[in-house]
């Protein structure tokens, strides 16, 4: 659903800011914290060459905008590394406790919380667009 708001969302929705941060800064922060979290932690976290801390933040303000064409390449790979990461764990692995962020988490939990987090974010790109426009973006059901 986050890659479908970005195919849906028009070149001047994309910098589009109301209440919220802009459509892009809200896909950008939902794909970082998914790329950090649901990702085997023994590995490095690399963030993309074009982070920047102000870019992660969610308000308006005037910064470099990430363009459409850089959201969809960084969230196909974080969809890759998800997979990758999905497909790797087992039954003990899944609900196995780790350390961070100075709590402990399974994997089991981090996958609920990013699941929640991102749709909170689609949540909130639809309702922007809609007001913008007058039509949201397709939410999808299940197998679509």
């Amino acid at each position: 659903m986050l890659r479908d708001a970005i195919g849906q969302c028009s070149n001047s929705e994309w910098t589009l800011a109301g209440a919220n941060a802009p459509v892009w800064q809200q896909v950008y922060h939902a794909t970082f914290w998914l790329n950090a979290w649901a990702r085997d932690w023994a590995t490095p976290f690399k963030k993309p060459t074009f982070h920047t801390d102000q870019t992660l933040e969610q308000r308006n303000g005037a910064f470099p905008v990430i363009t459409r064409e850089q959201m969809q390449d960084y969230l196909n790979k974080v969809e890759s590394e998800c997979i990758s990461f999905l497909d790797g764990l087992t039954d003990d692995t899944l609900v196995a406790a780790e350390e961070a962020f100075g709590q402990t988490w399974t994997p089991a939990d981090r996958i609920m919380s990013q699941i929640r987090h991102v749709q909170h974010h689609v949540g909130k790109i639809c309702a922007q667009i809609r007001e913008a426009t007058g039509t949201p973006p397709k939410w999808r059901a299940f197998n679509e």
